[in-house]
């Protein structure tokens, strides 16, 4: 239950980071969950997702609200990619998927750092 609501939180804060121009929000994010997660198995790819849906949702809204036909038509000709507008959409979502990744990454790499430097009692009986 605690990671769900970790994840739903950090999901908040990156998709609301983003929106508000914070455009590493999914990082902070992904770094807060790896540190709140206790399982790196379940932090990396929980992460990743924080960081995909960070640039995922605002991209999607933009797209409802606007259209991105005539950005992502510019950035790829930019780019060289012709007109084909699906390259930079992909680019800028796998972005976001490894800012998430490589923050929830770090996070839970300095709580099993920190974890094994903690104090072991052995002659404590409980």
């Amino acid at each position: 239950m605690r990671t769900l609501a970790a994840l739903i939180a950090g999901l908040v804060i990156a998709v609301g980071g983003v929106v508000l121009g914070v455009w590493w929000a999914p990082f902070a994010a992904g770094i807060a969950f790896g540190i709140v997660e206790p399982r790196a198995r379940f932090a990396v790819p929980g992460g990743a997702l924080i960081g995909l849906a960070g640039w995922s949702l605002p991209l999607a809204a933009v797209q409802l609200r606007f259209g991105l036909g005539p950005a992502a038509r510019s950035l790829a000709a930019i780019m060289g990619f012709g007109h084909q507008t699906a390259i930079p959409l992909a680019l800028t979502t796998v972005t976001g998927l490894l800012l998430g990744l490589s923050g929830a990454w770090l996070g839970s790499a300095a709580r099993s750092l920190v974890a094994s430097y903690a104090p072991v009692d052995a002659e404590s009986t409980e």
